[in-house]
């Protein structure tokens, strides 16, 4: 959207202008020197990744709320050799799924909605074909509901995506645990619904503008680009043309750098995003009408890795591939991008990530 609208939105009461003026040009403290475990895993691990073909590597580390280590690797454009940085902006897929989760929990906060509401409730126009779906079961992937495949190059409206929605549930809501974009993309709609906004729009003046998030956003709007990355395409690496944004749209359209990523982390754990009751629910197992228990929260994979308790997400979209991981005992967290996918076996953001959470967590 254009420069203007933004400040009249501002204008509005939305944001204040002072904070407006931070946007894509937020200066943050510089990181401290970086244990040299750490910066040894992150090169070696970033170094490996590249050899294999991957064009570019972002990795952050934060530690206790503050960054300890931040570096970029390699090139954003394979044809031209333009070399990436810590600023680069890259599609982070999945990890917008704690953005919108996040924005559900702060209208919940204030008391625009509650997790127990229906979904048509703010979607009418969808069908829940007699079954009783609520927010939470959207947030925690236990509606049943999936989609039909749908090209991600041509753009797709509201009622476009109901009609790809409109089939039998996999499962009775509650009963079951499926990762499902379709549901994430119909949380994104009762946002809209909600706050009378688009979903950019909200992230923009909710999360980028006030929490110094000066490069994280939608892609593609209020001055963000849409970054095209590389894959593996019959054994050769190509570039791989983004996806049209309406397509992913809340279940996969942020883009990011590894930096912001561990400051969102930071943010969230410390309440400036969520009310420390809310990033708690958001960080609590689901548990299905059988009585089992899902290890999945509001947002958030809840599982232990090297030994430890962990809330993480991975993102993989064409040409891109993202893994956030916390580590709430140290109160470590770990941001990863590659501008790779798919990859090579073996290749991962996520692999890299747990390579350099040995070395941050001391574990061999």
């Amino acid at each position: 959207m254009k420069r203007a609208f933004v400040v009249l939105l501002l204008i509005l009461g939305h944001v204040p202008v002072a904070e407006a003026a931070r946007r894509r040009a937020v200066q943050h403290p510089a990181p401290v020197v970086a244990p040299a475990a750490i910066v040894t895993a992150a090169t070696e691990a970033a170094d490996a990744a590249l050899k294999a073909g991957v064009p570019a590597v972002q990795i952050a580390v934060s530690e206790r709320g503050r960054i300890i280590y931040s570096a970029a690797f390699g090139v954003t454009d394979r044809e031209s050799g333009t070399p990436a940085t810590q600023r680069s902006v890259l599609q982070t897929g999945s990890l917008t799924k704690q953005f919108t989760a996040a924005a559900i929990l702060r209208l919940a906060e204030r008391g625009a909605l509650t997790l127990d509401d229906r979904i048509e409730t703010f979607v009418p126009e969808f069908n829940p074909r007699g079954a009783t779906i609520t927010l939470r079961h959207l947030l925690t992937h236990t509606s049943g509901i999936t989609s039909l495949p749908a090209s991600e190059y041509v753009p797709q409206t509201r009622a476009q995506f109901m009609t790809l929605i409109d089939q039998p549930l996999a499962f009775a809501p509650g009963s079951n645990w499926s990762y499902s974009n379709a549901g994430y993309k119909l949380l994104g709609y009762a946002i809209e619904s909600i706050a009378g906004m688009p979903y950019a729009e909200f992230i923009e003046t909710e999360f980028g503008i006030p929490l110094g998030l000066a490069d994280t956003g939608v892609c593609g709007t209020f001055n963000l680009p849409v970054p095209e990355g590389y894959g593996i395409v019959q054994g050769n690496w190509t570039r791989i043309p983004p996806s049209v944004m309406s397509v992913p749209f809340s279940a996969g359209a942020i883009c990011s750098t590894a930096s912001d990523l561990v400051r969102w982390s930071n943010l969230m754990v410390s309440g400036a995003v969520v009310r420390p009751e809310s990033y708690a629910a958001m960080t609590a197992p689901t548990t299905l009408t059988n009585n089992t228990v899902a290890p999945y929260g509001l947002g958030f994979f809840l599982q232990k890795q090297l030994g430890r308790p962990q809330v993480w997400h991975t993102g993989g979209i064409n040409g891109f591939f993202s893994s956030l991981v916390h580590f709430p005992d140290e109160d470590i967290t770990i941001a990863v991008i590659i501008n790779a996918n798919p990859t090579p076996p073996g290749v991962s953001a996520h692999l890299i990530a747990m390579a350099v959470a040995r070395a941050a967590l001391g574990v061999q």
